[in-house]
């Protein structure tokens, strides 16, 4: 990679149709090649894009001396999402959101023109102040931008671009006075809603929905199971997709002391782009490793319905055997099911309907945390809901 930063690895697509990167980079006298690292075994072409990147990054290294790392926020911001890239959906949304700050003025100096090391906490105060009350923004979405803002200045720190996470701590109280705009209400759906939502993933419900085009119907596979995962488990989107067989275990499998007493799932994998890592996603500050998930006996028969196939370890693959990626997971089987059920939704309400219904019926914080990946305080502060179940108890107890 070139020291500012523009050196890229170039995609390219295999007669199989897989998708690599390859490490192109330019020589002395500017003559271009392709580097193989010694631990990539010699080869200049890797599954995921990161991969590459790493390799650019470790030729250029190599011959010029580290590379220099931008020092303002306008010229990092540039180029993060390309440097610590998530999934696109995730790399957009974090670059819109960080476009909204740029130019906000702290001391008389626009944001993206403060060298990293030079912000302090105060500043970050100053944001939420004028995202408040200058660009009227609710307190949750403070809150998003801010947690954004925070993991570019987590990357930053491991980049040496900046000293400390000037974010790290300020919180947005949803009373704050200064808020004109509302919080954003959460939707919590039934179980009955969502199980009904999830039917309309099965093949006949498919076969007589239409396409966007008004002329050809969806192909009839079965995807019941797959949406029904959200609202029975409360995994998130990049957990679902690269699910493995060996990732499910139903009530009885294995022998003698080994045989499992309750279906669940280990949840240990995320995926973004079509590949899949180890560990899950990274939220509110708190990484996760994996985790057991408790599947209930109606989603353990659908799956254990469903024919095995032996040309892909996955549990949800694509018709051709393949990791979703998460634009084809909505085009091909979120979107459908929407049109057939008439239920708009998204994948992560199902996860707030999961964890409120049941924190309201008693389940234990502890247990409840557990299966989120998360500690007592985030589940309860960002995943569950006022229901208002007991307003006829309250009633019946003041008389």
């Amino acid at each position: 990679m070139s020291k500012d930063f523009r050196e890229r690895p170039v995609r390219r697509v295999n007669p199989s149709g897989a998708t690599v990167w390859v490490a192109r980079v330019s020589g002395p006298g500017g003559r271009r090649f392709t580097y193989k690292p010694e631990w990539n075994r010699g080869k200049g072409t890797f599954a995921r894009r990161g991969e590459a990147q790493r390799a650019i990054d470790e030729y250029y290294e190599l011959r010029t001396g580290p590379p220099r790392t931008p020092e303002t926020v306008g010229a990092y911001a540039a180029t993060w999402t390309e440097r610590h890239p998530r999934a696109n959906r995730t790399n957009r949304t974090n670059d819109g959101r960080i476009r909204q700050l740029l130019d906000v003025e702290l001391e008389g100096r626009r944001l993206r023109d403060w060298p990293f090391r030079e912000l302090k906490r105060r500043h970050a105060f100053e944001l939420v102040a004028h995202m408040l009350t200058v660009q009227g923004r609710a307190t949750t979405g403070v809150q998003n931008i801010l947690r954004t803002l925070s993991a570019m200045a987590e990357d930053a720190i491991t980049d040496e671009a900046a000293d400390v996470n000037f974010v790290r701590g300020v919180k947005v109280r949803a009373s704050d006075p200064r808020a004109r705009k509302p919080r954003e209400a959460k939707r919590v759906f039934g179980w009955e809603r969502m199980h009904e939502f999830a039917a309309a993933g099965r093949p006949d419900a498919r076969a007589r929905t239409l396409k966007p085009d008004g002329k050809h119907y969806y192909p009839p596979h079965d995807y019941e199971a797959m949406l029904r995962l959200f609202a029975d488990t409360s995994m998130r989107l990049g957990e679902v997709l690269p699910l493995e067989r060996a990732d499910f275990k139903p009530a009885g499998c294995g022998t003698g002391d080994c045989r499992v007493a309750s279906a669940h799932f280990h949840v240990r994998r995320t995926a973004h782009d079509a590949s899949a890592e180890a560990g899950t996603k990274t939220d509110h500050g708190e990484p996760v490793s994996g985790r057991v998930v408790p599947c209930p006996p109606t989603l353990s028969r659908l799956i254990q319905d469903r024919p095995a196939r032996i040309d892909t370890p996955l549990l949800f693959p694509t018709p051709t055997g393949k990791l979703f990626w998460e634009r084809n997971f909505y085009r091909d089987v979120w979107y459908p099911a929407i049109k057939a059920s008439g239920i708009d939704c998204e994948p992560h309400e199902f996860r707030h309907s999961y964890l409120s219904l049941l924190r309201a019926e008693g389940i234990d914080d502890a247990d409840l945390a557990a299966i989120a990946g998360h500690t007592v305080e985030t589940m309860i502060g960002h995943y569950t809901h006022a229901l208002g179940h007991s307003f006829d108890r309250v009633r019946e107890l003041i008389g």
